[in-house]
């Protein structure tokens, strides 16, 4: 096959949301009728290059013919996107607005324990650190366990519980939205710097308290997400219905 219809056909199937069988398929259709239209026009006296470009001209732009295929494929396709990142939009917001916004409107320093102490990339201050940090892995997780009994039980769930649970929806719409985060270990480590990115901010500017167990619990809520939608593109597959996953 021609070069040029090759990369032309890659672009139009290599993100159609069905199985390699389907792809191969669909390839091959329409790399017959290149092939028919690059003849008709060597035929009305066209040299080989220009019949080529010719009936790539003729045949549509990848773009289109690409969504074209992703429609008849799966009709809801669009409206699953838009629902998808409406969705991811809000979550995104709760998140943001529940961690920072609100703390930073409403509740400025009831997470901090400041005493006019200051925290701050500039000037690092080892007391603020040593008051408003842990560092130390599962050290809070297990203070929350074994002392469950001098805590009210929406305080440990929330600290808990409650930081997996956040980060679950990111470990689902990733791989779904993105094609870069279809890997799990891309997933985790762009959840990982999420919930860094967070905690920094929340410590920063005295909002909350830096919290490695959170970064963890973060984690475990992605990893959970993630392997939940993988299971689904997994039975999808099987069952041959449309895929979640941009291969």
């Amino acid at each position: 096959m021609d070069k040029k219809f090759e990369s032309y056909i890659v672009q139009i199937v290599k993100d159609l949301d069905c199985d390699k069988t389907e792809k191969k398929e669909i390839a091959e259709e329409i790399s017959d009728h290149l092939k028919l239209l690059k003849q008709e026009f060597i035929e009305q006296g066209f040299t080989e290059e220009k019949a080529i470009n010719k009936a790539l001209e003729c045949f549509g732009d990848e773009k289109q013919l690409r969504n074209g295929y992703k429609e008849s494929i799966s009709p809801y396709y669009k409206l699953f996107k838009i629902s998808n990142w409406i969705i991811f939009s809000l979550f995104s917001f709760v998140v943001l607005w529940k961690l920072i916004f609100q703390r930073i409107l409403f509740t400025s320093y009831r997470y901090f324990n400041s005493n006019e102490v200051q925290a701050s990339f500039f000037t690092f201050n080892i007391d603020a650190w040593k008051t408003n940090a842990n560092l130390i892995s599962f050290k809070n997780i297990f203070h929350y366990i074994i002392n469950h009994d001098r805590f009210n039980l929406d305080i440990v769930i929330s600290n808990t519980l409650g930081n997996i649970l956040i980060f679950i929806p990111l470990g689902i719409f990733l791989p779904i939205l993105f094609k870069r985060y279809t890997s799990f270990s891309k997933t985790i480590a762009f959840s990982i710097i999420v919930s860094f990115t967070i905690e920094a901010l929340q410590f920063l500017l005295q909002i909350g308290q830096f919290d490695i167990d959170d970064l963890i619990l973060n984690g475990i809520g992605s990893i959970v997400g993630f392997l939940f939608i993988k299971l689904i593109f997994e039975f999808q597959n099987k069952v041959q219905t449309p895929r979640l996953f941009r291969s």
